[in-house]
């Protein structure tokens, strides 16, 4: 015998975990992409467009499955990308997508990237398509800012973008059309997904290692991010933000502070509670006076931008 569905408890934590995802999200992006994919997920006649690429994207999604371009992680081989993106995810606050691995066909295709985030306009079935090979080849910095990078953009509604032009891709002249209509969001979208990067890899180096583009695949259908002079110059100046100095001192506390017994309770307590694991008594962070604000690097780069 079930249990009668509780509509009004389910529809109320997902608008918790929304309002969660809110907050983790505004504490590390820009503002700018925020407001614009706040605006393009009510706009009406933008969903009216992204909806007719969703439909095409749910059949896509299976005949990739079937056909041997992706697969599911299985096996001790897929351990440790999957505890490192975890790591990640508690990191940011993030949920844990679908996850798929480009296999030897997918990869010999050259359609895939090493990280590819893919969802929906509304951030439902979000997927992040994983090359493991490659990915675990990269030094660890690198890897960690990549896989940030791939959680932040569906963390921060970017998964629609990536599904558009993947699924645009087929046909030259509509794929010039998304990729005209999306440019505005393509522009500011990869900022945020920079700083996430940033806060995974711990240093600026591998940081700005990970925006080379040599010896990585980059497949035409991506969207046509802003320029990597422009990345690396937000990037050096969110170093300087008080969100990284925060984030920061607390990891070295508690590499320093914390005793294994103690790291083992807080995970037993986020496996029963569904938050973050830490300590129950983690050290405050110590933040240096002239750091700056987020909105400083905002400011900064929104008039670099020209977007005023």
């Amino acid at each position: 015998m079930s249990s009668p569905l509780d509509l009004g408890r389910f529809v109320q934590r997902r608008q918790l975990r929304g309002y969660e995802q809110d907050l983790a999200r505004a504490s590390y992006a820009y503002g700018v992409d925020l407001r614009r994919f706040q605006w393009l997920s009510h706009s009406l006649a933008a969903q009216t467009a992204m909806r007719a690429l969703e439909l095409r994207w749910s059949e896509h999604a299976t005949s990739l499955m079937t056909s041997g371009d992706l697969q599911y992680p299985e096996g001790a081989d897929s351990l440790p990308i999957l505890q490192e993106l975890i790591q990640i995810a508690e990191l940011l606050h993030a949920g844990l997508p679908g996850i798929r691995f480009v296999s030897a066909k997918g990869r010999a295709s050259g359609m895939w990237p090493l990280v590819a985030p893919l969802a929906n306009s509304r951030g439902g079935d979000a997927w992040l398509v994983l090359d493991r090979d490659r990915l675990q080849a990269e030094p660890p910095g690198v890897r960690a800012f990549l896989l940030a990078q791939g959680l932040a953009h569906l963390q921060c509604g970017h998964g629609g973008l990536f599904m558009a032009h993947l699924m645009s891709a087929r046909d030259r002249v509509t794929h010039g059309l998304v990729r005209a209509l999306l440019r505005s969001w393509s522009q500011v979208a990869v900022f945020s997904a920079d700083r996430a990067g940033l806060l995974a890899a711990g240093e600026l180096e591998p940081a700005l290692q990970a925006l080379d583009p040599r010896g990585r695949p980059q497949p035409d259908w991506l969207p046509a991010f802003s320029p990597r002079p422009e990345r690396e110059r937000a990037l050096r100046e969110f170093e300087r933000s008080r969100v990284v100095a925060r984030i920061r001192s607390q990891q070295h506390l508690r590499r320093e502070q914390t005793s294994p017994e103690e790291i083992v309770a807080a995970l037993e307590a986020s496996e029963a509670t569904g938050a973050a694991a830490q300590p129950a008594d983690a050290p405050a962070a110590e933040v240096p006076a002239d750091a700056w604000p987020l909105a400083r690097c905002d400011q900064r780069l929104t008039t670099r931008l020209r977007l005023l």
